[in-house]
């Protein structure tokens, strides 16, 4: 190894022949040589190729992932919640949020979906029987009368707005041919979306054991909604005037009952986009909001909270959790764990707050040459072959 020592030192055969008196092994040197440097720029390119690709997270700054570096999730009374990043889908929080439950009047986010994608504002709908059929004290509705004619645009303010089954039926009829048809596009779109753990059994959300969704899917349902303009223009909606129709003489005005976004409510919270409410005797109290600040959006899914205030301040809660104390998200706190695939579901009991997926900093490979790096690898073996031919001459 003498020789090799002194030829890695010096660059010269001639120096190794001096060092180890081996004529041999200089004669192949001289022949060999260009070769030989060869396989050492090679080896040299390879070593400068290794670097760490371990990167520090996006934000720029260092996060240690001890989950005692990060507070403590709040107690909820919510029997399921979800909170997620509308931008990447990630959970940053999780209870539950697998286990199938009743949405109540969350499902008529599906519904506002579909009639956006399938319908136009001003179309004209004409209420039937079907739709007059629902109509009760014992349900939501705006009173639509038979053969009255509305527009899409203010069927949707009426079914965000004032939660109303009837302009929910009168959507589905108008946009499905049959309720019933409505109600199977509603489930395909639902897949299509990933909302796998979902079955919707009718469009307004009314008490049904088949009508059953997760808080996962419905960040995921409202998460679509989120990105389509013209939905949002109800969903995020205050208030609306319906005006006369054909057999009302008077102006309906709703408002939203979305108490997050109500700034006369106590429950009133700073940067809510949109929102919707739900409640039925088998659902309990349900809550979806999305909410926006510094940039960031976050959907937030409570079901079957305990009561009509729990399901606010257990969603306030929450909110204030992921986006921190100082009312913003803190990237170098809050490491979120990607959404877990319906298809590999889990109806675990236990939370998942973000201080139990607090994540080291991400794999950053975006820097290294692949290609570089194997052609490096294979020069590597190489020498080591070349220089076991040299000693098996060398001992022979």
């Amino acid at each position: 190894m003498e020789f090799v020592s002194e030829f890695l030192t010096t660059g010269s055969v001639f120096q190794a022949e001096r060092v180890s008196g081996l004529p041999y092994i200089t004669e192949m040197f001289m022949k060999k040589q260009s070769i030989f440097a060869a396989v050492l720029s090679g080896a040299i390119t390879l070593a400068a190729m290794i670097q760490p690709v371990c990167a520090l997270n996006p934000t720029g700054g260092a996060t240690s992932g001890k989950a005692s570096d990060l507070p403590a999730a709040p107690q909820i009374t919510a029997q399921t919640a979800i909170v997620m990043d509308a931008q990447n889908g990630l959970v940053l929080y999780n209870k539950s949020m697998h286990q199938q439950m009743y949405p109540a009047s969350l499902t008529k986010i599906m519904t506002g979906i579909l009639a956006v994608e399938n319908g136009s504002p001003s179309d004209i709908i004409t209420i039937s029987k079907t739709v007059t059929a629902c109509e009760s004290k014992a349900n939501a509705n705006i009173a639509l009368a038979l053969g009255e004619q509305i527009t899409q645009q203010e069927a949707l303010y009426a079914m965000f707005l004032a939660s109303a089954n009837d302009a929910a039926l009168a959507l589905a009829e108008h946009n499905g041919g049959t309720v019933q048809h409505f109600v199977s596009l509603m489930n395909s779109r639902a897949a299509a979306l990933g909302a796998l753990d979902t079955h919707f059994s009718n469009p307004d959300g009314l008490p049904d054991e088949n009508n059953v969704t997760s808080a996962y899917d419905l960040a995921v349902i409202t998460r679509h909604a989120l990105q389509m303009p013209e939905l949002m223009k109800y969903f995020s909606a205050f208030s609306y005037d319906l005006p006369p129709t054909n057999t009302h003489v008077q102006d309906r005005k709703f408002e939203t009952l979305q108490k997050m976004m109500r700034p006369d409510s106590k429950y009133y919270y700073s940067g809510v986009i949109a929102g919707k409410t739900g409640w039925e005797t088998m659902s309990g109290h349900t809550l979806v909001t999305a909410a926006k600040r510094n940039g960031i959006t976050l959907i937030c899914v409570v079901l079957k909270s305990s009561n009509a205030s729990t399901v606010y301040t257990d969603t306030i809660s929450l909110l204030d959790y992921c986006y921190g104390s100082s009312g913003r998200l803190e990237a170098a706190a809050v490491k979120a764990q990607p959404a877990v695939s319906s298809t590999a579901q889990s109806t675990q009991s236990e939370v998942t707050p973000v201080e139990k997926t607090a994540a080291l900093p991400a794999t950053d490979t975006s820097g290294v040459n692949f290609p570089l790096v194997a052609a490096g690898l294979l020069i590597f073996v190489a020498i080591l072959l070349f220089l076991a031919l040299v000693f098996k001459k060398t001992r022979s």
